[in-house]
């Protein structure tokens, strides 16, 4: 599956899911276009992050701990390692880094790759957010 993210300061990426995390896929296809923020997330380095709350939670797939540029996440407060406190975002990496977060290292589902020609954007649109603080984004299924 192909999906576009549209940012308001200006800037479309585009997303192909992974074969080895479906149920994560089948979650952000459920939600239909999703209209949300990216911040950026110091934890984790060069990452942006979007907000979301799923109705079906995908669960545990193709998790690690590591991200590269281009690598499209999905994290929740898994219900077997923490305490809930409601988070759950999509994050964007545009440079590799190990995924924090306030609690220590933290396993992720990495579900989607940004097209590797549009690296550059990416770097642009990642320095952007970390810079100028969050902007509005909207994630949509794209047809093939």
């Amino acid at each position: 599956m192909r999906f576009e993210l549209t940012f308001q300061r200006g800037g479309n990426l585009r997303m192909t899911t992974l074969a080895e995390a479906p149920r994560t896929a089948r979650a952000l296809v459920s939600e239909g276009a999703i209209e949300t923020t990216a911040l950026q997330a110091r934890w984790s380095g060069r990452e942006f992050a979007m907000p979301v709350a799923f109705k079906e939670k995908p669960a545990r797939e193709n998790q690690s701990i590591r991200a590269n540029i281009g690598d499209v996440i999905y994290f929740q407060e898994w219900g077997d390692a923490y305490d809930r406190t409601g988070f759950e975002n999509i994050g964007v990496f545009y440079g590799p880094e190990i995924v924090r977060e306030w609690r220590g290292d933290a396993p992720v589902n990495v579900f989607g790759r940004i097209d590797p020609s549009q690296y550059d954007l990416l770097r642009q649109i990642g320095d952007r957010v970390w810079r100028q603080g969050g902007e509005a984004v909207t994630i949509r299924l794209i047809e093939d």
